[in-house]
């Protein structure tokens, strides 16, 4: 970047957007994770490589729960529920208390984030300023960090082997298979290259796949690396995610499937009806194939952050349950958005994607009353990231 006032002002924004980032995100997020001894979600990744190391079956809840009451940490885990090889990443923690481990999986979340800036404003060309825009007022990104979740741990390579890709294709897929053994969602981006023709490194995040589930045998056995594939995967498209005892109606859940399981709903809080899941399944090949005309063929750039961008919105939407802290996995989305088409409409999509869910929560009570606002305001993160996914295909298709 050459030395323009342009380029200086970018500069300056960064700084202050990584300042507010330290306060106002790293901080409350530090007291919170200092201060808590139960370690969140991150417990699940804990306890799971913990039973695992010592021999057992880390998709057994039962082990993970005796585990977590034998250190008297906290009475109950979250069910573990990623692919095998997520635990190869949690190693670093077998020798950790679990405060302490959450408490690396905090630092662990800041250089992952820095890495996914870095990409953003590198090859995938996201404008300086939307980048601090993120920075300091993003909250899905202390979200993340204070619930010790795992999704930049995924984010971080898939970008990165998107980005690479265009040079050395095979190292490319090896780091997109690696993000979708993290957690299955990334494997979507291999539609990218799927349309486009560009099967190397397709086959390479396959074999990438195959080779770490190999590696991933000595801590998870064969019989239980196949309960994952065939009993414990093909339950979430119901909702089933291995006995996760959180209800697809909790007010912050910002997905497709939440809407039809609005419509038409299920046998209990934790499970789509048929109807739901049939809906869903349609709306969702719907968007693809949406995406794939729009994006078929060679980029004019690659990598191409609409594109991309657009990939992840449906990566967010498409799952029964969608968070606050998923919606980290639109941090390319939003920047990508922000750069190509600057406006009003853009930033209004950015802020509902940002606002916190206690604002949310407060505009719902302030409409409390007035017919359809407060289904529109409870929905509002949903519909941001639907007009987002309709901003990056909207966009022309040169830098």
């Amino acid at each position: 970047m050459a030395y323009t006032p342009a380029a200086m002002s970018g500069r300056v924004l960064l700084v202050l957007g990584l300042l507010a980032h330290l306060w106002f995100g790293l901080r409350p997020a530090w007291e919170r994770v200092s201060s808590t001894p139960s370690g969140r979600d991150f417990a699940s990744y804990y306890y799971a490589v913990q039973v695992a190391a010592d021999g057992g079956d880390p998709y057994d809840t039962d082990a993970l729960d005796a585990k977590a009451r034998a250190e008297r940490t906290r009475k109950e885990v979250h069910p573990y529920f990623y692919p095998p090889p997520f635990l190869l990443t949690m190693t670093w923690a077998l020798p950790l208390s679990l405060p302490k481990a959450y408490v690396g999986m905090l630092v662990l979340n800041e250089a992952l984030l820095a890495t996914v800036v870095a990409l953003c404003l590198g090859p995938f060309g996201v404008a300086p300023w939307a980048v601090a825009l993120l920075l300091a007022a993003y909250s899905p990104i202390p979200d993340n960090a204070w619930m010790g979740q795992a999704n930049l741990l995924a984010l971080a390579p898939a970008l990165a082997g998107l980005a690479l890709a265009r040079r050395r294709p095979v190292a490319g897929g090896v780091l997109v298979g690696l993000a979708a053994m993290l957690k299955m969602s990334p494997a979507l981006f291999l539609l990218y290259w799927a349309v486009q023709g560009r099967w190397r490194p397709v086959a390479a995040a396959i074999a990438t796949a195959v080779l770490l589930s190999v590696a991933t045998l000595p801590l998870v056995g064969f019989a239980d690396q196949l309960r994952f594939y065939t009993d414990i995967l093909p339950g979430f498209s119901s909702g089933d995610y291995h006995g996760l005892t959180v209800p697809i109606t909790l007010p912050a859940n910002h997905s497709i499937p939440d809407l039809f399981n609005q419509l038409w709903p299920g046998p209990t809080r934790f499970r789509l009806s048929e109807a739901a899941q049939t809906g869903s399944a349609v709306v969702g090949l719907a968007l693809l194939g949406l995406w794939a005309l729009r994006f078929r063929g060679p980029p004019a750039h690659d990598p191409d952050p609409a594109a991309i961008g657009a990939l992840s919105v449906l990566m967010v939407m498409l799952p029964v349950y969608t968070y606050e802290h998923h919606l980290v996995f639109l941090l390319l989305a939003v920047g990508a958005a922000l750069t190509v088409r600057p406006g009003l409409l853009t930033l209004l999509i950015a802020f509902f994607l940002a606002w916190p869910l206690d604002w949310l929560r407060a505009a719902q009570g302030a409409v409390h009353g007035v017919p359809y606002a407060g289904a529109v305001v409870r929905e509002s993160k949903f519909l941001a990231e639907l007009a987002l996914f309709a901003v990056l295909l909207s966009r022309p298709r040169r830098r």
